[in-house]
């Protein structure tokens, strides 16, 4: 299986020697492998994949010379096909391990706050980023109002027939309580100051060192987008919990001025997995996400 990947990065890299090829798991967008146990290669499972992967590399280019933790550093490049299984982007590994519930429940409070005070630095420092460069239109959501509610059409349209009627009370709420009454009927609620997001800013996106209770770098910016700065806010809430997104403040007083809106995306974020695993053919994430609602 992996032997087709290895082909297709020596037919753009021939010179690149490559001794050791391993799958890396956690890809549910891309098919992620490690060469030489120093290279991490995506290669775009679908089509809209690609150019998600395009736009997510100049995104990439762009910001890291505002970002001082290490982030992904495209090296190796093969953009130009259109073509699914083709495409890829190479970056060097940032050695670190995912900063998931096991490792956060075994750190001490005062470690954590060392954790939260770096992770507050990267989103002021993505957050201030100026809103420059030619491929900024096509980062932004112009109409968060109808991103909403188009994305509620959808769940509507595509997930309810597999919801316990119970399921579907409890997203009619959380959708038309905000949308109809307060979110989308209230102006007040879309008058933020838009920002680079880095828009899945999770447990598998956040890396700590192997040795010391510090963050190593952040990856995966696909989801890196123009819009409300708060979705990193319920990210970091709904991976971590409340308690540590309050230990942000301490160095990042502004996350925390939008928390209806935070609390808002927090429900949509298996709503969004469940969403995207249909309309992608990706069974695994539409059970992660529907499992609640059935």
């Amino acid at each position: 299986m992996l032997q087709k990947y290895v082909q297709k990065i020596l037919e753009a890299y021939p010179d690149l020697f490559i001794h050791s090829v391993t799958l890396n798991e956690n890809g549910q967008n891309n098919t992620v492998i490690e060469v030489n146990n120093t290279l991490i290669f995506r290669f775009p499972k679908y089509q809209q994949g690609i150019a998600d992967l395009q736009a997510e590399t100049r995104l990439l280019q762009f910001v890291d010379k505002h970002i001082t933790l290490d982030i992904p550093k495209p090296i190796y490049l093969n953009l130009e096909s259109q073509v699914v299984g083709d495409v890829f982007v190479g970056y060097r590994m940032i050695p670190g391990r995912c900063f998931d519930m096991k490792t956060f429940h075994a750190i001490k409070r005062i470690d954590l706050r060392v954790i939260a005070r770096q992770l507050s630095t990267f989103l002021i420092e993505l957050h201030r980023i100026p809103l420059q460069g030619e491929f900024i239109d096509r980062l932004h959501q112009n109409n968060p109002y109808k991103y909403w509610e188009d994305m509620y059409k959808r769940i509507q349209n595509k997930l309810f027939r597999h919801m316990s009627n119970e399921g579907q009370l409890r997203v009619r709420k959380h959708f038309e309580h905000f949308l109809n009454e307060h979110f989308l009927n209230n102006a007040l609620n879309f008058q933020y100051e838009p920002t680079f997001v880095h828009g899945d800013f999770g447990t598998s996106n956040i890396l700590i060192e192997h040795t010391l209770p510090k963050v190593a770098g952040v990856i995966d910016f696909g989801g890196a987008h123009i819009g409300d700065p708060a979705i990193d806010a319920a990210a970091i809430m709904s991976g971590y919990g409340e308690s540590f997104l309050r230990l942000m403040y301490e160095s990042y007083p502004g996350l925390g001025s939008a928390q209806s809106r935070t609390n808002f995306y927090i429900g949509t974020f298996a709503l969004q997995e469940a969403l995207f695993g249909i309309e992608n053919n990706d069974e695994q994430a539409f059970k992660n996400g529907i499992s609640n609602y059935q």
